[in-house]
């Protein structure tokens, strides 16, 4: 009935596509970390008739002495079935410590249910598209408008196309330019990082400027009933000399596409630890005091205060989302958390 699929090694493009995950994905994967668990170096435990989960493992002698397990986003179940995908989980042989991370309103009040402390994590931006203005009229845009036309001004132009029409020389200096800028390294697990390979449903638009390569963004599926309705702004690349406003007119332009075709929503990801608001669930006071710190006082881990300021301009709605831990989420189980993402 379930089994943990390890793959030895990092998984190939085919690997992550295995036809055993997708049919779940492209049923259920209606929320905005669904595509992202066919990142590398994952482990499933999937359930032949419910579906699956999504995890990263770490061990550890001190933050992770029996093994930790991240699980990425909700289930990729219909939600009817959460409460007995997790029941097969939690009774699996060798169960670790487990943390479920980024998860929606119908996991976290099923896992507040069953006595686990649930904190939200911050806040997830989605556009209705049908709705959205996309000549950005009037003053509620006016950030928008002044950096989409800062960009056209200074000869920004944005193409979509597949990956492999990029010349994988230029992508890849991009992409070490974009890195040196953060830290050396990419945060994984919550971004599906960069692979060169074309990939079913995946949008890419790139801009431009006399030929030059300036920035990459990618565009994840989202699904429900095995129909695409809607993407996930997943990846961005950006060169350091770009005009302000060139990742925006990008954005806009895919977004613009989307409406075109009769998408229904654009979401454009996670702002960490932004709009707490702990009063629905029973939760841990202490993790919502260091998150907030983080949050304003941390801008070398990640510009959270700026990641909230600017997805805030394209107005669509905030979702909240929580973390919740099998047991309970302790100091060195967060340490684990971040250590598992390669925070540090």
């Amino acid at each position: 009935m379930s089994a943990v699929l390890a793959p030895p090694g990092l998984p190939t493009l085919a690997d992550r596509h295995d036809a055993l995950l997708t049919p779940y994905l492209r049923q259920h994967g209606r929320g905005c970390m669904a595509y992202s668990t066919l990142q590398p170096g994952l482990q499933y435990f999937v359930h032949e008739r419910l579906g699956y989960l999504a995890y990263l493992v770490l061990r550890h002698p001190l933050l992770a002495p029996g093994g930790l397990h991240v699980v990425l986003g909700d289930p990729i179940a219909a939600v009817a079935d959460y409460e007995a995908l997790l029941e097969a989980y939690l009774h699996r042989p060798g169960a670790a410590a487990t943390v479920f991370l980024e998860i929606g309103e119908d996991f976290a009040a099923l896992l507040s249910r069953r006595g686990f402390p649930v904190n939200q994590m911050g806040v997830e931006w989605e556009i209705d598209l049908a709705g959205f203005d996309s000549e950005l009229r009037g003053p509620a845009y006016g950030h928008l408008r002044r950096w989409r036309n800062k960009a056209r001004k200074e000869g920004v132009e944005v193409v979509e196309g597949r990956i492999s029409q990029l010349d994988s020389d230029e992508l890849m200096a991009l992409n070490r330019d974009w890195l040196a800028r953060k830290g050396g390294h990419e945060f994984i697990g919550l971004n599906r990082p960069l692979t060169l390979t074309d990939e079913d449903d995946v949008r890419y638009f790139w801009a431009t400027r006399e030929g030059r390569l300036l920035s990459l963004a990618i565009f994840d599926p989202m699904y429900r009933g095995g129909e695409v309705i809607g993407y996930l702004h997943n990846l961005s690349r950006i060169v350091g000399d770009a005009p302000h406003g060139t990742n925006d007119l990008i954005v806009l332009e895919a977004l613009r596409r989307f409406q075109a075709e009769g998408r229904e929503l654009l979401s454009l990801g996670l702002s960490p630890f932004a709009q707490l608001d702990d009063g629905r669930y029973p939760h841990k006071p202490y993790l919502s005091s260091l998150f907030r710190f983080m949050f304003r006082h941390c801008p070398f881990i990640y510009p959270f205060e700026g990641n909230f300021f600017h997805k805030d301009k394209y107005r669509g709605r905030q979702i909240k989302v929580y973390l919740a831990s099998i047991p309970d989420l302790n100091l060195y189980r967060v340490l684990g958390v971040f250590k598992a993402l390669q925070v540090f």
